[in-house]
């Protein structure tokens, strides 16, 4: 891979090209292609020196842009790496989806966040909106003639050593497809890092359904930058800790206020997929908790406000608990939805982290 890496780089001089169009057409036509676009997905391969090894690492992405105007960006956009991660960036919140550990890291109105998200920083749809990017040179590489358009991100000194980074994306005239992006770092005109993206498996489509996260059963969301619980997830036969907190309509809730009956706390926030999916079955007119049973939803995470503004536009069908930060560490809760049912006499009888189609049911006393 590394031969491969630095005959490209090298290879990338001047050549004429066939084309009866100029620069500016095909620049033109490019961003008019990609950018007008209701929604156009694209394969990326990555080939990423790491400069204090000398060594490449090929990463694959599988990325889908979808045009929202309503968004900070102008876009939602989706992104895969293999089998490790997914990204999803929806309605002005990000959604980091790990595979390993089976958790969701929601991110709300961090644009700083973006900027170094791969999956569109080195998008052509990111690079075509850079206004200073400009033709540089034709060329043929493998045989094909492509032209070459450079933006240059940064000049500048930190410290002292000169930092000068361009970009390179190379267009095809022939359909104004961007074929690859070289991006070239160097310190003091040395070359500190090069990272080149292979562009392949254009489609391109109108919006029929807006983006959304989709999120495998069984996983665990949590607000990036929201202090977790150091301690464990309370076990079954544990008493329940009580606590005091006021509901929407500004009443006193206690655990212990409901002794002879059994208590579900289902322990949840705002941008959680399934916490949302949880909260529909509860809703269903097929769904109702046994005569015993007192649902209480608790919010460790969203302020006050926002969550009526939640309550208002979903309609959870029990009281709504928020200030909560401390009973979710006082219950162990790392990740959302998580679930207690507490027994009549104030013990933890069921414990549940992450969406359970079963548990829900089972719930459901209208089926029993």
């Amino acid at each position: 891979m590394k031969k491969v890496i630095f005959r490209l780089a090298a290879g990338l001089l001047g050549f004429s090209c066939e084309s009866s169009l100029s620069p500016d057409d095909v620049l033109k036509n490019s961003k008019q292609q990609i950018l007008e676009a209701g929604q156009i997905g694209f394969d990326q391969t990555l080939i990423w020196e790491d400069p204090n090894l000398g060594e490449f690492d090929t990463i694959q992405y599988e990325t889908l842009f979808q045009r929202n105007p309503e968004v900070s960006l102008g876009y939602d956009f989706y992104g895969k790496k293999g089998e490790e991660s997914e990204f999803w960036f929806v309605g002005n919140v990000s959604y980091v989806v790990n595979h390993g550990n089976k958790n969701v890291t929601v991110l709300e109105d961090q644009p700083d966040q973006l900027l170094s998200n791969s999956y569109r920083s080195f998008s052509p749809i990111h690079l075509l909106s850079q206004e200073a990017l400009a033709y540089k040179q034709d060329t043929v590489i493998d045989g094909k003639s492509l032209m070459d358009f450079v933006w240059v991100e940064m000049d500048t000194m930190i410290s002292d050593k000169q930092v000068y980074l361009e970009n390179h994306l190379f267009i095809n005239p022939a359909n104004f497809l961007p074929e690859f992006l070289s991006r070239r770092l160097y310190h003091n005109k040395r070359r500190n890092q090069l990272i080149e993206v292979f562009y392949s498996e254009y489609s391109f489509d109108q919006v029929n359904m807006p983006l959304e996260p989709t999120i495998p059963q069984g996983y665990i969301s949590k607000a990036a930058g929201f202090e977790v619980a150091e301690s464990k997830l309370l076990s079954v036969g544990d008493n329940a800790p009580d606590f005091k907190l006021q509901d929407l309509n500004g009443n006193w809730v206690r655990v212990s206020d409901f002794k002879g009956k059994k208590v579900l706390l289902d322990f949840s926030m705002i941008n959680c997929g399934w916490c949302k999916i949880a909260i529909d079955e509860f809703k269903k007119p097929s769904f109702s908790f046994a005569e015993n049973v007192v649902p209480l939803y608790v919010n460790p995470v969203d302020e006050r406000e926002k969550m009526e503004k939640y309550q208002a536009k979903v309609g959870i069908p029990f009281p709504v608990l928020v200030g909560a930060k401390e009973v979710g560490q006082a219950y162990g809760v790392k990740g959302y939805p998580t679930f207690y049912l507490i027994d009549e006499k104030g013990n933890i009888e069921i414990v549940n982290q992450g969406y359970s189609d079963k548990l829900i049911q089972n719930w459901n006393a209208s089926k029993k």
